[in-house]
């Protein structure tokens, strides 16, 4: 694909492109967006005024034409002016006269706020923050199409880049087994003193080698592994939350367990596992979503975060030849390995940006719906009082994990979704293993948006 006549235009105009949140994955975004000579990027906002001027002055903007802006008669000024604009009033910002916003400040409740600002001020949006996507993506895509602009998935981020992979390989005309990606974290063995490292923590694992091979027993070798590996933790959040938006964007894909396989296993023997069970892998059929935990040693490649599509081997030449130019088959020859092994973050997003902007076409599907949420089980006995809160950076709730389940709507008090929890306070007891319930909580403020918005999309979805 030759990208400079992909995104060729007769227009003499750059897209103006607004980004919120100028820290981790918009960092990349900024700095590199500033080169491409199609894009234009002269409002910034966050809430530190010093960093988003800082990202300004990096990128060779002079500070004298750098504006603060804090009403609407400076801030169009400014902009009709080619001066490069900062704001730390979100909605303020939305009324400037650009095409595209990246919304990326991971925060669910502010995130969804932010989105439907730009999208009833007729702004494109590229969402970034899977937190607020994954309980109300739907709805706000709808929201967009019916204001007449577009709401994208990001490229650079698992869950755009794993349904590029997959509408690919289905227009190859590939029969498709398995997708799903590589968790975000590797497991790192040395043979050298039998240790194996994870984020930094190295535990020695005597005998590990003798499971670094699957051997002829695939299922007892990832079991022996996982229990080898306790000590580390091998389910994270973001994985499942990235899954659920794939499947609420593609309908064909369902997990096969609420909390996926999640094996520890070398990406090469990703075609012999992430597979239906009469094909020798892990797999209770087709079309299945899942996710691997990437083993490898120190001096090979991560696959840290990367995306898979697992297809059938059904022609015998074709993949004969492929198997010989290096693509990972599985030991029985019935299947191989598609794949991307890493994401980009914010440069690649502007590829995002460049498709909404050029061709009219997000980088996800046209009219996701709400099939799969992410929700929120104890991990542990919670007390009455307790407020959940999402923190780190990949924003986890202490206490609460994670499954995949059927969407259904909130007031059901039947399961709720995992970050419809962020900042409520718990109004009774909790069992470990129990599912979080609305009527567990009390009640937010009316102003609080995510439910709002959740309560309108279960509305339109769901009833």
């Amino acid at each position: 694909m030759n990208y400079d006549l992909l995104f060729t235009s007769a227009s003499s105009e750059k897209l103006e492109l607004a980004i919120i949140g100028v820290g981790g994955f918009n960092h990349s975004l900024f700095t590199y967006g500033v080169r491409n000579e199609k894009i234009s990027i002269r409002v910034l906002c966050g809430r530190n005024i010093q960093k988003c001027a800082d990202a300004y002055v990096a990128a060779g903007v002079d500070p004298g034409h750098i504006v603060h802006c804090t009403d609407l008669a400076t801030g169009l000024s400014a902009f009709k002016s080619g001066k490069s604009l900062i704001f730390d009033d979100v909605p303020l910002a939305m009324q400037m006269p650009f095409d595209v916003v990246v919304e990326g400040t991971g925060n669910p409740e502010a995130s969804a706020r932010f989105m439907l600002s730009a999208i009833e001020h007729g702004k494109h949006v590229v969402a970034v923050t899977k937190e607020s996507d994954s309980v109300v993506g739907s709805l706000l895509s709808k929201k967009a199409r019916d204001n007449g602009v577009i709401y994208s998935l990001a490229e650079g981020d698992q869950p755009s880049l794993l349904i590029g992979l997959i509408t690919w390989a289905r227009n190859a005309g590939l029969t498709i087994l398995a997708v799903g990606k590589s968790s975000e974290y590797d497991f790192v063995y040395d043979p050298k003193d039998s240790t194996v490292e994870v984020l930094g923590k190295k535990v020695e694992i005597p005998g590990f080698s003798h499971v670094w091979d699957l051997g002829e027993d695939a299922q007892k070798t990832v079991n022996t592994r996982s229990e080898m590996l306790s000590m580390f933790g091998q389910r994270a959040i973001p994985d499942l939350a990235e899954m659920s938006i794939v499947c609420n964007h593609l309908d064909q894909f369902d997990p096969d367990l609420e909390d996926f396989h999640y094996p520890i296993a070398r990406t090469l023997e990703v075609p012999d596992l992430m597979c239906p069970r009469q094909m020798g892998g892990l797999l209770s059929g087709k079309n299945k979503i899942d996710v691997f935990n990437c083993l490898r040693r120190t001096d090979e490649q991560s696959m840290e975060g990367g995306e898979f599509v697992v297809v059938a081997c059904d022609d015998e030449e074709t993949w004969q030849v492929l198997k010989e130019k290096g693509v990972p088959i599985s030991r029985n020859g019935s299947s191989a390995l598609i794949y991307y092994p890493a994401h980009y973050l914010g440069f690649e997003a502007l590829f995002s940006v460049l498709s909404i902007g050029m061709l009219g076409l997000p980088t996800g599907s046209t009219h996701p719906r709400p099939r799969y949420d992410l929700v929120a089980r104890a991990a542990r006995d919670i007390s009455k009082g307790t407020v959940f809160k999402a923190v780190g950076h990949h924003h986890v709730i202490d206490g609460l994990e994670g499954i995949l389940k059927p969407a259904r709507r909130v007031d059901e008090n039947v399961q709720l979704p995992y970050y419809l929890a962020d900042g409520m306070k718990l109004r009774k007891d909790i069992r470990s293993g129990e599912l979080l319930t609305a009527d567990m909580l009390e009640m937010p403020s009316s102003d609080a948006i995510l439910w709002s918005l959740r309560k309108e999309q279960d509305d339109i979805f769901l009833s």
